[in-house]
């Protein structure tokens, strides 16, 4: 996909509440992209949006030699774009951290909207001043460089009982994270703009004094 097309899209996405996005996932009948067990790094982050580029990480294989098997700089150096989202797969490992705050800034440079880990982050300060949304499981101090490795870059991942795959769209708000597949933007986000002005009609016949089922009736609609 082209920059100008992933501006677009995540410009239009990020219009839109998460909770919008799900509804018009559940009314399309596709599988529930809500992301499970992971929480904002910082409660007043800015939303963010972005194309997942997919990291997977597990313990290593062999002692630590002194080299470095995570490799999360090279890949943000040489992998992402902007207009990417990175996710990183940390394989349920909680005692040592997926980065800081060089990698959040060398991410930022790059024009990498943001980061979500079911794996640990560290620089929680650091990072919350840089603007950079990172959503994950945890913090911890401890990096990751004698202790882990990368065993697949841009491949499928599962990240809080959703599978996320390269491409797809990563959106991210206070209330949560959702992932939309990349091959369904148009009629998801059709469907989200439905949503929203249909709860937005309602929220003005519920100021004026309507109950919500009156608001429901009144809106032409029986349910949310």
């Amino acid at each position: 996909m082209l920059p100008e097309e992933k501006k677009k899209w995540i410009e239009e996405f990020k219009k839109y509440p998460t909770g919008n996005v799900s509804d018009a996932m559940d009314k399309l009948g596709i599988r529930r992209g809500a992301v499970l067990g992971v929480h904002p790094l910082e409660q007043k982050q800015p939303k963010a949006a972005g194309f997942a580029l997919t990291v997977r990480q597990v313990y290593r294989r062999t002692a630590y030699d002194g080299t470095n098997q995570a490799c999360q700089a090279q890949i943000i150096d040489t992998k992402t774009a902007e207009g990417d989202l990175l996710v990183i797969d940390m394989s349920g490992i909680m005692n040592v951290s997926t980065g800081g705050a060089l990698l959040a800034l060398r991410a930022r440079m790059r024009g990498v909207m943001g980061e979500l880990t079911n794996g640990c982050v560290r620089d929680a300060d650091e990072i919350a001043a840089l603007e950079f949304p990172v959503y994950c499981a945890g913090t911890i101090p401890v990096k990751s460089a004698m202790d882990i490795e990368t065993v697949g870059v841009n491949i499928p991942v599962m990240i809080g009982g959703v599978q996320i795959c390269p491409g797809d769209l990563i959106l991210m708000d206070r209330t949560g994270v959702v992932c939309v597949p990349g091959e369904r933007l148009a009629e998801i986000l059709e469907e989200t703009e439905r949503i929203c002005a249909r709860e937005e009609k309602m929220d003005e016949l519920i100021r004026q004094g309507h109950s919500i089922v009156e608001a429901r009736g009144l809106n032409g609609s029986s349910k949310k």
